[in-house]
């Protein structure tokens, strides 16, 4: 059950603006992606009815520039984390894409508890898992307090 404080996000609200940062950053990354692919398609075939790219690049650009700032604002609450475990936690967790096992390629699930155990406290077990997830729990509960409701 989350409990709002004031003007401030519940629990839940600060979890899911912080599991947004994945899909964020994913559609940054695949519309520029597409507006480079744009530009050397104008670059090889110039079209005489104008740029691909460049009415491409006005329509996204106030998309990226949204999510960009929302990234940052997301990036800098968790660099405010007074507890440097908390920031860990939070950043593996959220900030971070994972990646395959099998191909080594970057996903875009999260890493998971057993990865984090490890990486934080060295232990990938049940302890470390249970740690974990307490800081992540703390640094949740923080961030409620510090984000505003409208911060979504």
């Amino acid at each position: 059950m989350s409990e709002k404080v004031g003007e401030n996000m519940t629990r839940d609200e600060a979890k899911t603006r912080l599991e947004r940062y994945t899909g964020l950053r994913l559609e940054v990354r695949i519309r520029l992606e597409r507006l480079a692919t744009l530009q050397q398609m104008d670059r090889e075939r110039p079209s005489p009815c104008g740029s691909r790219s460049e009415e491409y690049a006005r329509e996204i650009a106030p998309i990226v520039q949204a999510n960009r700032r929302e990234m940052a604002e997301i990036e800098a609450a968790v660099a405010a984390l007074p507890d440097p475990l908390e920031r860990e936690v939070l950043r593996l967790r959220y900030l971070e894409f994972s990646k395959d096992p099998r191909t080594g390629k970057k996903s875009v699930r999260h890493i998971t508890w057993k990865e984090i155990g490890r990486i934080v406290y060295g232990d990938g077990g049940k302890s470390g898992q249970k740690s974990a997830q307490r800081h992540l729990e703390r640094a949740i509960s923080y961030l409620a307090t510090i984000w505003p409701e409208s911060g979504q």
